[in-house]
């Protein structure tokens, strides 16, 4: 169930209003308690013992848990610029291998699939995840596709979003369905599949590596 400021209205504060000295502590607070306890072990009362403000401060803020932690993840993970080469095959590569990256080894990453559950009961907190986290992240790489387009790369009428959604729902679902390895091979193979149509194998394993002695 998501956490709630009592008999507050929903949204979050507008930026001017918050003391900038706070409001960076609040969101090192909660990114801090993120790494050590992770999403479900976090509250409010927490992050503001750690940052040394009040309670009602945070919520004057923040609404809702997930609120704080949508800001303090995007902040955490800033946007990068994504590089457009020419080479259509090598920058896609570097966008799904960030996308692995980030999922399978920063802390921030980790806290996502932790999300799911309050984005998905939680119509606001959903806009306000996309807003912040999704949207500026897919629009670099959708720059990139429109670019490889016309160049003549990829079709014209090329679905960007689909095609966006095959890779980030392939490691999402391995970090919160499946559990299987989410790796550098893993993106080479994404790349292959949406490029080439090249039907992934799973890695060989030499026998003898097996064998014991």
């Amino acid at each position: 169930m998501t956490e709630r400021a009592p008999d507050r209205p929903r949204g979050v504060a507008p930026a001017g209003r918050r003391s900038p000295r706070a409001h960076a502590a609040i969101l090192t607070a909660t990114t801090d308690l993120l790494a050590e306890a992770g999403y479900g072990a976090l509250t409010i009362e927490g992050v503001a013992a750690r940052a040394g403000v009040g309670k009602t401060t945070v919520y004057r803020w923040w609404p809702t848990k997930g609120a704080l932690v949508i800001e303090a993840v995007a902040a955490a993970l800033p946007v990068p610029a994504q590089t457009d080469t020419g080479d259509l095959r090598q920058d896609l590569l570097t966008a799904v291998q960030r996308v692995v990256h980030t999922f399978a080894r920063t802390p921030a990453g980790a806290v996502i699939p932790a999300l799911a559950a309050d984005v998905m009961s939680d119509p606001e907190l959903a806009e306000q995840f996309r807003e912040q986290l999704i949207r500026p992240r897919r629009s670099a790489v959708v720059e990139v596709l429109l670019r490889a387009a016309a160049r003549g790369d990829l079709p014209q009428d090329v679905d960007t979003d689909l095609l966006l959604d095959v890779y980030a729902g392939a490691v999402f679902y391995r970090m919160l369905v499946s559990g299987q390895p989410v790796t550098d091979l893993l993106a080479e193979q994404l790349v292959g599949l949406l490029l080439d149509g090249k039907t992934p194998v799973k890695p060989h394993v030499d026998a003898s590596e097996n064998c014991t002695t």
